[in-house]
């Protein structure tokens, strides 16, 4: 069940980016934020679930061998935009739209995290169909 939560989730959240893409480029702030909080929380209790899941011994289905740096890539390049991602929420609501430099340089930083965010969501789906 899991599993199909996790490809339930990467499709969910790919929409959320789109929508929150487009909530930018309309320069609607408010609907932006909201959205990105709500993504940014959300990636993190997947991560969480994760890790409960299965960083229990045995947990972890078989998987063949050739699939593990696939799988290295995915995780790794996963933590980027969620690390990155959060570092900007708490700028943005600790520090306000332009006193720090992740916040003078949100829309650059905002751009490359999209590109990877959206790689790593899509890896998530693919994972469901390579896995389950």
């Amino acid at each position: 069940m899991f599993a199909q939560l996790s490809a339930l989730w990467g499709v969910v959240s790919l929409g959320l980016l789109w929508l929150a893409w487009r909530a930018a480029v309309a320069r609607r702030w408010s609907l932006h934020r909201n959205l990105m909080i709500f993504l940014t929380l959300g990636a993190w209790v997947f991560i969480t679930s994760y890790l409960l899941r299965y960083g229990q011994p045995g947990a972890m289905p078989e998987i063949d061998p050739a699939y593990i740096p696939w799988l290295a890539i995915h995780g790794t390049l996963g933590l980027v935009p969620l690390f990155g991602a959060s570092l900007l929420v708490i700028s943005r609501l600790r520090h306000g739209p332009s006193a720090s430099h992740l916040n003078r340089h949100h829309r650059l930083y905002g751009r490359s995290l999209m590109i990877v965010w959206v790689f790593t969501h899509l890896g998530g789906i693919a994972n469901y169909f390579l896995f389950y």
